[in-house]
């Protein structure tokens, strides 16, 4: 299993105070020499895929106590580890292995291991952690026991220690909305940024106009905004107003005027060939007899069909639903007059909507096969992403320059969209080219701009940070690539960069002290 690096700092005791130390965990041995001058503590930050450690501990005496402050964070959700097991471990350099346990913590995430080595000499350190749901081992590397107090005073200070120059203590990170990622190479779509605009899709939109003038009834409950209605679905009824030539009376008498030539002309067309047989009339007779009967049927079932679409008690033309879907736009009402050509209905298929985005000609060179596009919203959490073969597909790529805007079409179908996504809205889309690399990257979310500057606050130790400047590149989704100021295994805060920032700028805004 890999683990990432360990940072080990000396530094002086400004965190392990007697006064902070009695505070919690009771009064400890201190490092002295004799002539009672203090030894700087000793502090590893160690993290494994599920936890990370950051312990603070007086340099080792053969005899002597030495109190840990270790503190435990979870690394699936950044909080503290409120109850498990904790080993503290002493091996190698040709004597037997110690160990040292603490069953509880003192305080939630901290716990208070006391070591009191046996052995001099060079050692093995390693804490062991085992709670519900989480083992996690920390081999901490090379310490060394020393014969006493002069001697450890006398070691002094690790070469080449570094310290972050922002301080954010433990209890601070687990109370807030806090994590921290290692930076690591990933494969990055790129992309461009383009307008675009959410429509409803070529086969999934219809609208209801009036086909003439005159007034709506309703056929039971008069449609609603954001009503469910099904293909064939009968919206409402429209009576046309009288004088039109299409009112409730004309149809009716031009149904009954065709029925009764219908019936005249299949009587004439009967005895017709009836006298044919007789050769009393000639073929052509027949035939002009038989063109008459079929003409009065056509006629006639036009008419029945006119009136077949009355319903009601006071008769209409039924509205019906061409296609099923979400009533999107009814400016309309009970009652209503309307002109013919107005729009009654608006029916939206929203199973599907379409993102057509207009990349700039600029830019339409770099789309090689796009395979995806994401844009953000007003209160969604996170951005829109449309993946193709997916939650989406490529509908079509212009291959023409619009000659207005001065941009190329690109359409992508989006499935099951967020029902809190509008039509016709506005949006700023990201189309992948369908072109990747690998390269350091780090969440959206990582990033601060600092009047004017990206930056991004980078982990030193378990409480301590430095101001990073970076040089960004790409963006694919939540995440930018990085072109400087960062190096793989660098840990960056991917969360509640902010608060890192507040504590940089007013430290007395984030609290003193130390609750060990």
């Amino acid at each position: 299993m890999r683990r990432l690096p360990i940072s080990l700092n000396f530094r002086p005791r400004l965190l392990v105070t007697a006064g902070l130390l009695a505070l919690a965990l009771g009064a400890c041995d201190r490092t002295r020499d004799a002539a009672g001058a203090e030894q700087e503590a000793l502090v590893y930050t160690h993290s494994t895929p599920q936890a990370e450690l950051f312990v603070e501990f007086d340099p080792l005496v053969t005899g002597a106590k030495s109190t840990f402050a270790a503190h435990f964070t979870r690394l699936s959700d950044y909080k503290p580890v409120t109850a498990a097991t904790v080993d503290v471990i002493l091996s190698g350099g040709g004597a037997p292995t110690e160990r040292f346990r603490v069953a509880a913590p003192r305080a939630p995430g901290i716990f208070a291991p006391t070591v009191m080595p046996r052995a001099t000499g060079r050692r093995t350190l390693s804490i062991v952690i085992a709670a519900p749901g989480l083992q996690s081992r920390h081999d901490l590397g090379e310490v060394v026991v020393h014969a006493d107090a002069a001697a450890a005073l006398q070691a002094g200070p690790a070469p080449g220690a570094t310290e972050g120059e922002i301080g954010f203590l433990k209890e601070q990170q687990w109370t807030t909305d806090f994590a921290i990622e290692a930076v690591q190479p990933r494969e990055l779509r790129e992309s461009v940024i383009a307008p675009a605009t959410i429509r409803a899709s070529a086969d999934g939109a219809a609208e209801i106009v009036a086909t003439a003038a005159g007034t709506l009834r309703a056929s039971g409950r008069f449609p609603a905004l954001g009503d469910r209605v099904a293909r064939g679905q009968t919206l409402a009824m429209l009576v046309p107003r009288l004088g039109t030539g299409t009112d409730v009376a004309s149809l009716q008498a031009e149904f009954a005027t065709a029925r009764s030539q219908a019936t005249l002309a299949t009587a004439d067309a009967e005895r017709m060939q009836r006298l044919f047989a007789q050769q009393a009339v000639s073929h052509r007779r027949l035939q002009e007899a038989r063109s008459a009967q079929r003409v009065a049927q056509a006629q006639l079932r036009a008419a029945q069909q006119r009136v077949s679409q009355l319903g009601g008690g006071s008769g209409g033309i039924a509205l019906k639903a061409p296609v099923g879907g979400t009533l999107a736009l009814v400016p309309v009402a009970n009652g209503a007059a309307v002109e013919e050509g107005d729009v009654l209905f608006h029916i939206v298929d929203r199973r599907e909507l379409w993102l057509q985005a207009h990349v700039s000609e600029a830019d339409a060179a770099r789309l090689e096969q796009p395979d995806g596009a994401a844009f953000e919203l007003p209160g969604l959490d996170a951005p829109v992403e449309i993946r193709a073969g997916d939650n989406g597909r490529l509908i079509g790529v212009g291959s023409m320059i619009d000659p207005e805007s001065r941009s190329v079409p690109v359409i992508f179908a989006l499935s099951k969209p967020d029902p809190r996504i509008a039509l016709n809205q506005n949006v700023q889309a990201r189309v992948f080219t369908g072109r990747a690399r690998t390269a350091l990257s780090v969440p959206v979310g990582a990033v601060i701009d600092d009047s004017g500057q990206r930056v991004v606050y980078v982990m030193r130790g378990g409480e301590s940070f430095s101001r990073v400047p970076v040089r960004l590149g790409l963006r694919d989704g939540n995440r930018f690539e990085v072109l400087e100021g960062l190096k793989a295994g660098d840990r960056v805060v991917s969360r509640g960069a902010m608060q890192v920032r507040l504590a940089a700028a007013t430290p007395e805004a984030m609290g003193h002290g130390h609750a060990h």
